[in-house]
Formats: structure tokens, sequence, C-alpha cells
């Protein structure tokens, strides 16, 4: 039994040699050559990293996303979202009030993020920063004819 355990021991020492040339590392190089290893990159086509910078800015969404909230002073049920800058418009023939709502993190209460008492004046709306997947709606009260439109800013 110990001349097996020996034999067993000879060999596995015969064979670290091979183990250890058997492993490679991939190569480390700090993106475009001067920016420090913990810089964020953006990856390229072929494979390599490129330190970010105004020739190379990090990769944004182009989602485009128009979503209709109320149409002939009828509200939509809540829609969820892509995420990101949003401008409301608006327009009712009559104004009493219309709420543009959020679903809050208890998943159950909508809080409102903006009011409107008045109409949307020239091509201008509201601007409205959303998170990923957030769920929106508009209430309405007093109102006439309203429409209200929601569109992400790609």
């Amino acid at each position: 039994m110990r001349t097996l355990l020996l034999r067993a021991g000879a060999i596995a020492l015969a064979l670290i040699p091979a183990i250890a040339s058997a492993q490679t590392a991939a190569s480390v190089a700090a993106p475009a050559g001067y920016a420090p290893m913990s810089a964020a990159c953006v990856a390229q086509v072929d494979g390599s990293c490129v330190a970010v910078s105004a020739a190379a800015p990090l990769p944004t969404g182009s989602v485009r996303e128009t979503v209709r909230l109320a149409l002939a002073n009828v509200p939509s049920a809540a829609q969820t979202i892509y995420g990101g800058t949003y401008i409301l418009t608006q327009s009712c023939s009559a104004y009493g009030t219309l709420n543009f709502q959020v679903l809050g993190p208890d998943g159950v209460t909508f809080a409102t993020a903006a009011s409107k008492t008045a109409s949307d004046t020239g091509a201008s709306g509201t601007v409205i920063g959303l998170g990923s997947n957030a769920s929106v709606r508009v209430t309405i009260s007093g109102t006439t004819g309203c429409a209200a439109i929601l569109s992400r800013v790609p």
C-alpha cells in the first residue's frame, strides 16, 4: 500500500510542470494605453476596449417610445415604459386638472409627478425623467376633451 502511495505521489509531482504550463491568462492592457486600469471603457467591434471619451462615449439606448396616456378625456390604463428622459404633452378643450402619476416603490400607490391646469404652449411640453420599467398613468378631473402623450427623448 505504501508503495502504491509513493508511486501516485511521484506521478503527481511529474505532472505539475505540465499542468502549470497549460494554464494561460488573457492579456491585460489599459484602454487606449493611457487610462488607469480601473477606467471605464467601451467595447469595440473587434473586441478591443477604448477608454470612454468624447470620441468614444458610453452607449445609450436609442429606444423611441410614444405612449398615449389619455384620448378624448378618457385615461388609458397604466403603462410600463422603457425609462429615461420623456416629454409629457397634453391639451384639453376645458381644464380642471390632469395629473401625471408614477407607481411608487410599494408597487401599489401612484404618486403625482406633474399636475397640469393649462394647455402646453406651442410645441413645448413638460420634461420628466423616469426610471427603467416605470409604470405611469394620468388621472383627469374637471376637464373636457383631454389628450396626453408621453414621448421618450432618444
